[in-house]
């Protein structure tokens, strides 16, 4: 397998991370403006650093979600009904675990919703398996939780997952943390909501193609959060794999080629991939990054475009 080292300046960018993370749970600033604003300038910094390995790893399960969150960024309430495959996630799997001697800090099993996924327990068997030492987490709404068969359970503890719902208003989350607690697992939640009240943001898309896709790219705060994979691809956003979702649902024409991912099976070396995920691709003259914003309290989605634009 490939062995390639953090750098200092890779090194230097998580501490800084580390610290906002540790302000914004302390002031209770998880989910404001002020944390839009730190996500923003981490994304310049990155750029000016440019990162030598891949931190974090999304890997979407399934695409549709039980929820339906505004202007949600994996446009999960637009999609139907579809799971990953798991013999094709496996095979991608050991894939990155060799070309990365599976140093990857974090692998994300998301969606949509995760809970969906009747294999769930078998994506956190062979996520464990080639990345022995990575954190792997499943990122959910929570609402299946207490639906959760005792396999379930035991296979969260066996392979070591740390599960990060989404503390979204009008759930019963002592009665769900009861739950875990019978397995001895205490949460970890998602995106600061345990600390801070719950908000909804506005991801907004140019449809006409218009914008500067370095300018773009450049100022993105999804840009430096993970890397999407999914059948032998990997993206620097999850736009790139979910975008189809969006065209079909509002008959829209938004092109997404294979220039906006690389094909993990012919690149040659883990940099080669880094050097990707750290440009901007075609796709990036769609996204208005500055654009994202805080729009109000945590609300469902109406399904309009206007969610978008």
């Amino acid at each position: 397998m490939n062995e390639y080292k953090v750098s200092f300046s890779q090194r230097l960018l998580q501490y800084i991370d580390g610290l906002a993370k540790k302000f914004l749970e302390k002031s209770g600033l998880g989910n404001s403006k002020v944390h839009i604003f730190l996500m923003k300038s981490k994304a310049i910094l990155k750029h000016i650093i440019r990162p030598n390995t891949l931190d974090n790893i999304d890997i979407c399960v399934s695409e549709h979600c039980n929820l339906g969150c505004y202007s949600c960024n994996h446009f999960s309430q637009l999609a139907e009904p579809e799971f990953a495959n798991l013999s094709n996630t496996e095979r991608d799997l050991k894939r990155l675990a060799e070309l990365s001697g599976a140093n990857i800090a974090k692998i994300y099993l998301v969606g949509g919703e995760p809970l969906l996924n009747p294999e769930l327990p078998e994506f956190m068997r062979i996520a464990r398996e080639y990345f022995p030492k990575s954190k792997i987490e499943i990122v959910t709404n929570g609402l299946l939780l207490l639906a959760q068969k005792d396999i379930f359970w035991e296979s969260v503890k066996k392979y070591n997952i740390i599960m990060s719902p989404t503390k979204y208003p009008g759930v019963n989350w002592e009665k769900i943390e009861e739950r875990g607690n019978e397995f001895g697992y205490k949460f970890n939640y998602f995106d600061f909501s345990d600390s801070s009240e719950k908000t909804s943001r506005k991801f907004c898309l140019d449809l006409s193609g218009s914008q500067d896709e370095k300018k773009s790219f450049k100022r993105c705060p999804m840009a430096i959060c993970t890397a999407a994979m999914q059948n032998g691809q990997l993206a620097t956003c999850s736009f790139v794999f979910n975008m189809r979702h969006f065209n079909r649902y509002f008959n829209q024409n938004i092109p997404v080629t294979n220039e906006d991912s690389i094909d993990i099976f012919k690149a040659k070396n883990m940099q080669e991939i880094v050097d990707f995920i750290n440009s901007p691709i075609p796709l990036c003259k769609y996204c208005k990054s500055m654009g994202e914003e805080i729009v109000g309290p945590w609300r469902k989605t109406e399904k309009s475009i206007t969610e978008w634009t």
